[in-house]
């Protein structure tokens, strides 16, 4: 378990900056149509929300390796449902109160599948 553990923390470790520098390049992207605080405030929500879904995932795959196959099959739905549920929820309630920018909070969910790209094209271990 704790070399499960190490592996997820290294992955983790590389993977966090690597995505809070596109939620910045992302923040400089959108000043091409004038400063907007609601860009700013839903890119790190956003960021911090992405953050958040990966540190449990990883703890929760970490735990299901250990379960037999039932039990990590219903681990893993529930670690699913629970981060896509917890972003639907974000989303709205940005959505309805328009303190943030709701296309900005979704912006940073897809750079974790761009960065593990990345990395597995120009064969960095992570």
């Amino acid at each position: 378990m704790e070399d499960n553990q190490n592996e997820m923390r290294q992955l983790l470790e590389k993977l966090i900056p690597k995505i809070a520098v596109l939620t910045v390049i992302s923040w400089c992207i959108t000043l091409f149509w004038g400063f907007d605080v609601r860009n700013l405030i839903g890119l790190i929500v956003g960021l911090i929300y992405v953050c958040f879904c990966y540190v449990y995932l990883a703890k929760t795959c970490v735990k299901a390796v250990e379960l037999d196959f039932a039990a990590a099959k219903k681990t893993m739905f529930r670690c699913y449902i629970i981060r896509f549920f917890g972003l639907f929820a974000l989303c709205a309630v940005t959505a309805l109160t328009g303190f943030a920018s709701a296309p900005c909070v979704l912006l940073p969910q897809f750079f974790p599948k761009i960065v593990l790209t990345i990395m597995q094209f120009t064969r960095q271990k992570g």
